[in-house]
């Protein structure tokens, strides 16, 4: 079996899915192509140009409200299988999936089922039409899949949950001492860094001189939040890293925080903070990506969205109560299902047409 996957981008923290899903491959003897552009319509979101994968030029039309990919048709006339973007705003997509209909070749999309905002958003038509055109669905999340086979139970439905790191990388490091508060993101204005500085700076009355803030993360405000913290004369208890990819030096980060936060909308940065037995801080009404599925009472709380004294409420409490947390318990919740290794293989089941692995 020949698989084309064609994508808009294809950014580092899909390493490890990657490396599974072409071992996958490997061992049953199927062809797997992978090509991606460089940047996304969000151009923060980019390719980590990985070794193998075929390059495609994007280009961006009616300023950034649209894409096409440059030599995507191409890559998808000699395989059996395609797998697209499940993202209207993907010109690419649509004519893959014509190109599909016309030859008769299997199509799968892969993305989100629902716009972020919600089955009310006013692109969540062109996502139920490019749905029903489709072969088969790839969803990112569990809430995802069972919402599609609702609204259409005759459709395929796989599930590749967004997993960062293979099962044996996930864990709670018992050993180490915590002191850090740590945000894992884009600094972007949607991400809200801003409002985490300032809950920060109000709890810190209440925590001791060992506790930090750490940014992790690149992005447009990642200079503005280093100055603001020094204007705000807290620069020695809060830390901006930039962008860092590499799995050990996250993974030292994670071990040395006491909990994660999520000030804006939260996503992948909840999958990994779960994945390391770290609770997360996450706000109750933001347009969260479908990974919010994960978010319970038993792995994170609740702060009032765009409320900085909210916000530093939940800080001190995370702080107070960080003994008494399940951390195995929250390292299980993602293992289940959220790991890389668990991603590949429902990928994979989709590209198998596998009736086992369907929801």
């Amino acid at each position: 079996m020949r698989t084309a996957v064609i994508l808009a981008v294809l950014p580092d923290y899909r390493g490890n899915f990657l490396n599974e899903l072409l071992a996958l491959s490997r061992d049953s003897g199927d062809e797997i192509e992978i090509a991606a552009g460089d940047k996304h319509l969000d151009i923060t979101v980019q390719s980590a140009g990985f070794k193998g994968v075929r390059h495609l030029e994007n280009r961006h039309l009616l300023g950034h409200r649209l894409l096409w990919q440059k030599g995507a048709l191409s890559r998808a006339r000699h395989v059996d299988t395609i797998v697209a973007d499940l993202n209207p705003r993907s010109l690419t997509a649509w004519a893959l999936i014509a190109y599909a209909r016309i030859t008769r070749k299997r199509i799968l999309l892969w993305g989100h089922m629902y716009p972020r905002r919600g089955p009310a958003a006013r692109t969540a038509p062109l996502r139920r039409v490019m749905r029903r055109l489709a072969t088969g669905l790839i969803a990112y999340t569990w809430d995802d899949a069972r919402a599609v086979l609702k609204d259409e139970p005759s459709v395929a439905v796989w599930v590749a949950a967004n997993g960062l790191y293979p099962v044996d990388a996930l864990g709670w490091d018992e050993t180490t001492s915590r002191f850090r508060l740590l945000y894992v993101g884009r600094m972007e204005p949607a991400k809200k860094p801003e409002l985490l500085l300032d809950g920060f700076e109000r709890a810190l009355r209440h925590l001791p001189e060992e506790v930090r803030l750490t940014f992790v993360g690149g992005g447009s405000l990642a200079e503005r939040i280093e100055s603001s913290s020094h204007q705000r004369g807290i620069s020695t208890r809060v830390d901006t890293l930039g962008h860092i990819a590499d799995y050990d030096v996250l993974k030292q980060l994670y071990s040395e925080a006491f909990a994660s936060a999520s000030p804006g909308y939260a996503g992948l940065s909840l999958t990994q903070s779960l994945g390391f037995g770290v609770p997360m801080i996450v706000a109750d009404r933001e347009p969260h990506a479908p990974e919010i599925e994960l978010m319970n009472k038993d792995v994170g709380v609740h702060f009032r969205e765009d409320d900085s004294e909210s916000l530093s409420r939940a800080i001190v409490e995370l702080w107070r109560t960080r003994a008494a947390w399940n951390h195995t318990g929250i390292v299980e919740s993602v293992a289940r299902s959220y790991s890389s290794t668990a991603m590949a293989q429902g990928f994979f089941s989709a590209l198998q047409d596998d009736p086992k692995g369907r929801l």
